[in-house]
């Protein structure tokens, strides 16, 4: 072990920064593999107190979330110090933190709310979630509208395409947003009392996004032209299956069949075990220059489009 004046910590020759930049080579897909690896822990001592195998409290239970809360917000109060712009969103994402400490209350009886008031926190930041999704459609489309007068017939082309784009993302997202409100809503109307309905009807929301999801496997198979389409459609869809798992045993626990909250959580678990090994092996074998070398970095959207404006990709519509 070495220390550097530049870097805390270098191992083997890897410095955190040589780790960080192998990780960032593989883009948002390295990055949701390293979440996963975080969970694993926190999703182990969840399921251990629900088969009522300890006594712990359910703040205590929490931990490993709470200090995933700790580094997010860290890091989000530190970005919003020193940017401009950024106090909404850091207001609103304590919104979430908000609903977790009540959660964590009601399950230790702290408070006797019923569970629509203490999820109204998540209702407003969904509502203003869906707030910025419509104005920041609503303004794109009118400066892409601004940019097809006078331009030239490429230039419209390609407005044009920017346009659909937009509109898709706008209702991809609205929709999405609405079924996650309806089934918070019809989630917390079931544990309350005031819904008298199976647990498979009130997950209803949820198979609609199953649906949604392997429809993209299939659609790939469809549209791609690779030699390989049919193997990466068969692990899309594997994955996908793997992430929607839970749901379905979760669902077929709470109609009353006899199983513990491990199995529930089983399939989580294999996916983030196969994601730690993937993402050790990545880390162990391939370097961060040489992931730039093949090609394994961020590319830039539409980088030889027309030279319109495009303020309105600062809208998230992901």
């Amino acid at each position: 072990m070495q220390w550097s004046p530049r870097l805390p910590m270098n191992f083997r020759g890897w410095s955190v920064e040589n780790i960080y930049e192998t990780v960032r080579g593989f883009g948002f897909i390295g990055r949701c593999l390293t979440l996963l690896v975080a969970l694993v822990h926190f999703l182990f001592v969840l399921a251990v107190p629900m088969d009522n195998l300890i006594s712990s409290s359910w703040a205590l239970v929490f931990t490993p979330l709470w200090v995933l809360d700790a580094v997010y917000y860290g890091s989000l109060l530190f970005s919003t110090i020193f940017a401009d712009g950024k106090m909404y969103k850091f207001c609103k994402e304590i919104l979430l933190l908000v609903v977790q400490v009540l959660i964590v209350m009601k399950l230790d009886g702290v408070v006797d709310w019923n569970l629509l008031t203490v999820l109204t926190p998540y209702f407003v930041c969904e509502a203003l979630n869906l707030l910025e999704t419509v104005v920041g459609g609503v303004l794109g489309h009118q400066m892409l509208v601004n940019d097809s007068i006078g331009a030239n017939i490429s230039h419209t082309e390609g407005i044009e395409t920017e346009r659909q784009l937009l509109v898709k993302a706008v209702i991809r997202k609205t929709a999405l947003t609405l079924l996650r409100v309806a089934q918070v809503l019809v989630i917390g109307m079931k544990v309350d009392g005031s819904l008298e309905i199976s647990w498979w009807r009130v997950m209803t929301p949820v198979w609609i996004v199953v649906a949604y999801l392997f429809w993209y496997p299939i659609k790939k198979y469809i549209n791609s032209t690779s030699s390989y389409r049919l193997l990466d459609s068969v692990f899309t869809a594997g994955v996908i299956f793997m992430l929607v798992a839970p749901f379905f045993l979760l669902t077929d626990k709470l109609e009353g069949k006899r199983m513990s909250s491990f199995d529930v959580l089983m399939p989580w678990m294999l996916l983030m075990g196969v994601s730690f090994l993937f993402l050790f092996c990545a880390i162990s074998l391939a370097g961060s220059e040489r992931l730039i070398r093949s090609g394994v970095q961020p590319t830039q959207r539409h980088a030889q489009s027309g030279s319109y404006r495009h303020d309105y990709v600062a809208v998230d519509m992901d």
